[in-house]
């Protein structure tokens, strides 16, 4: 079929060039969420010659992700991502994203991640018990350093105390902020030029990164041939002695691939959705308070025999869940996705041409009015079964979905729950006066600046 018998749907234009473009630099999610406000489930707009498609339908995203996707490859952000995270989950395509998912979905089942609860609520409390009644503290900070010490510890059983461990969470920053820097246009051209100081920078934080992976596997694998008592629990061991099916194990550049893809999805995306969480009780005494009788009720709260929240806790920890659910509606963690189109493609009364760009965004769908009464509000109570039961699949979906759903959204729900339990416990907060939070959509939905937050100790 020739491109130019193909109807678009409508969607903004410009008679300015590079317009919606830099628009879409400035302000991302303002730009897309005013894009399908104005022109609804599906709209078109062109980015120089790249024909680009907002769907803000969750039919639409459910037929795309899970139906038909074997005709939808990566999007471009991902395909960026590639140069940090090499041929992960997150950005390995085909049949070799099908075989590594099987051989590493099965590390990822509920009862496998309950092991890590422990880990979890240990790094909470050991980070809380450094804090100073009536101080303040960068919570984003803060959760960031917490969440890549449970990380490493359940995917490497790598402390962060150690010298060498410091080293690696400075590379591991840099990098990571590097990628992000790496999404954008200017930033691709920037990275041509390696005496830049930041390019430079980049490229010797992530051969360090790089050097600590491969010693830390090696290691490893001397440990599980030479040691035969040795257990491994940790990911990284589990990832060494799984086999496929015709008896293959992992290469050292797959396991660097994958370990380092675990760490960024796997400490990134709760640490964010931590942050807005306590951004918005921060705000909401209420609602705090309800979180704090919930949480003492399970543990025994001020009473000589309370206990620290623990796995067998998450199913009465329903308000809590509520809370973290919400927070991530606000302000989902994986904020858009991506997809080109394979092969012309027939959605609703249109054809996609083959090349296409398809986005949606999950902050534009999460701030939907068809779905969710007075969409900016911070409610927890609407997440009732019923309200969850009738709610369209993809209307809802912070850690993406489909067949190449986050692979470790289980771990995610766990420790959000439980730090939020952990930290309410001893910590109640309000967000600190006179400082501007402002989103900073990278590949994760950051506070920019962070969020300062004072501390105020609730246990008597």
């Amino acid at each position: 079929m020739q491109k130019a018998s193909i109807k678009f749907p409508p969607g903004p234009t410009s008679h300015i060039p590079g317009k919606i473009v830099r628009s879409l630099l400035k302000d991302p999610i303002s730009t897309l969420s005013k894009i399908a406000n104005e022109f609804g489930d599906l709209s078109h707009f062109k980015m120089g010659r790249l024909h680009v498609y907002l769907i803000n339908n969750p039919d639409y995203i459910e037929k795309i992700l899970i139906n038909d996707q074997s005709n939808f490859s990566k999007g471009p952000r991902l395909q960026m991502a590639k140069r940090l995270l090499g041929e992960g989950l997150v950005t390995s395509e085909g049949e070799f994203h099908k075989s590594q998912r099987k051989l590493i979905q099965p590390l990822f089942l509920p009862k496998k991640i309950a092991s890590y609860g422990p880990i979890m609520t240990d790094r909470a409390l050991h980070m809380i018990q450094e804090w100073k009644n009536g101080s303040i503290v960068n919570i984003h900070s803060e959760l960031m350093k917490v969440t890549l010490s449970i990380i490493c510890k359940s995917v490497m059983d790598y402390e962060m105390e150690s010298k060498q461990a410091k080293d690696f969470g400075n590379a591991f920053e840099i990098t990571k902020k590097y990628g992000s820097r790496l999404q954008y246009p200017l930033g691709q051209i920037l990275d041509r030029v390696p005496i830049l100081p930041k390019v430079a920078q980049a490229k010797r934080a992530g051969k360090r990164l790089n050097t600590i992976v491969y010693d830390l596997i090696s290691k490893r694998r001397e440990k599980i041939e030479n040691d035969k008592s040795f257990s491994g629990v940790d990911l990284l061991s589990k990832l060494i002695r799984v086999q496929a099916d015709d008896g293959s194990t992992m290469t050292d550049k797959q396991l660097r691939d994958e370990i380092i893809t675990i760490l960024i999805a796997g400490h990134e995306t709760t640490s964010n959705a931590l942050t807005w969480a306590y951004y918005l009780l921060s705000q909401n005494p209420k609602i705090e308070r309800r979180v704090f009788e919930e949480i003492d009720t399970v543990t025994g709260g001020n009473n000589k025999d309370s206990k620290l929240p623990s796995i067998a806790d998450l199913p009465k920890l329903n308000y809590v869940e509520k809370v973290f659910r919400e927070a991530m509606r606000l302000y989902p963690p994986v904020w858009t996705m991506g997809r080109f189109v394979q092969k012309d493609y027939i959605l609703g009364e249109y054809t996609l041409p083959k090349d296409a760009s398809l986005m949606f965004s999950q902050f534009v769908m999460h701030h939907n009015s068809k779905y969710y009464d007075n969409p900016e509000t911070f409610d927890p109570d609407r997440w009732t079964e019923e309200f969850k039961m009738h709610l369209p699949r993809f209307s809802y979906f912070p850690f993406g979905g489909g067949i190449r759903g986050c692979v470790g959204e289980s771990f995610a729900w766990q420790e959000g729950i439980l730090l939020i339990a952990t930290i309410s416990s001893y910590w109640s907060m309000r967000l600190a006066p006179n400082q501007r939070i402002k989103l900073q959509p990278g590949i994760t939905l950051n506070p920019k600046n962070g969020i300062k937050i004072k501390l105020k100790y609730r246990r008597k």
